[in-house]
């Protein structure tokens, strides 16, 4: 199998993107690419050279949920970004979602996906009843995929006891601003954000559950502010759970 750069991936996978593909052949067509990208490790070097020795590299790095994330790229018509993770040994990853479409390949060392079907409507706040469909080791070289929202609920393992690493390509997000984490054996959803949206939406937790006499001011003036929307409907479901209290 030929194998490319990073660069030549990432240039190659926007003028797939430029074709308006349906999402059977983007996938496809994105596995194949992705397993020329992961057949070579000589470039992977260079990412742990800027991790390790140049700042501005990091400085740069959004912040996102995982912390073992690195961001490789980013398209700057955001239609599609790279990352990279650094699993840990034997390292577990909790049940979730995604807001776009994604394709997984194997770097180093293998890993387990398990793939989960969402059995309830997801009318209720807080619930969801899971169904595992599949789980499938992928050694170095294989490739998977996820797709948006409910589609796509998988969780991810390190079953070794090395490092492994998994590369990562994702398309632009049709939900911004979150993920969902799954808990299969409670039956419960939960909303998760990056850091700073992570202290936001705790804040706003938190002037409901003190009840205090300036609790329904703050959480309505979340909702005139300038916060992103999936903030403000943090504020709405605070809202609503203030004044359910007796």
């Amino acid at each position: 199998m030929a194998s490319i750069n990073l660069e030549q991936f990432c240039d190659r996978f926007h003028a797939l993107l430029g074709e308006k593909p349906a999402i059977t052949r983007l996938i496809e067509a994105g596995r194949s690419l992705m397993a020329e990208l992961i057949s070579e490790r000589e470039w992977f070097g260079d990412i742990l050279r800027k991790v390790l020795f140049e700042p501005d590299f990091n400085k740069n790095q959004k912040t996102g949920i995982w912390p073992n994330e690195i961001t490789l790229y980013r398209c700057p018509d955001r239609s599609f970004q790279v990352l990279c993770y650094i699993w840990e040994s034997y390292i577990i990853d909790t049940v979730h979602d995604h807001g776009s479409w994604g394709i997984v390949g194997s770097f180093v060392k293998p890993f387990r996906e398990r793939k989960y079907r969402r059995l309830d409507d997801g009318k209720m706040e807080g619930y969801a009843l899971l169904e595992e469909v599949s789980s499938a080791i992928f050694q170095p070289g294989e490739v998977t995929y996820v797709l948006p929202l409910n589609k796509g609920i998988h969780s991810m393992e390190n079953v070794g006891g090395d490092v492994s690493i998994t590369i990562n390509v994702y398309g632009r997000n049709m939900r911004e601003g979150y993920i969902q984490f799954y808990y299969p054996e409670k039956n419960s959803v939960t909303r998760v954000y990056p850091p700073k949206s992570f202290r936001e939406t705790l804040a706003i937790r938190a002037a409901a559950a003190l009840r205090g006499p300036w609790s329904e001011e703050i959480l309505k003036s979340v909702l005139v502010s300038d916060l992103p929307n999936y903030i403000k409907k943090e504020g709405e479901q605070s809202l609503k759970k203030l004044k359910s209290f007796p």
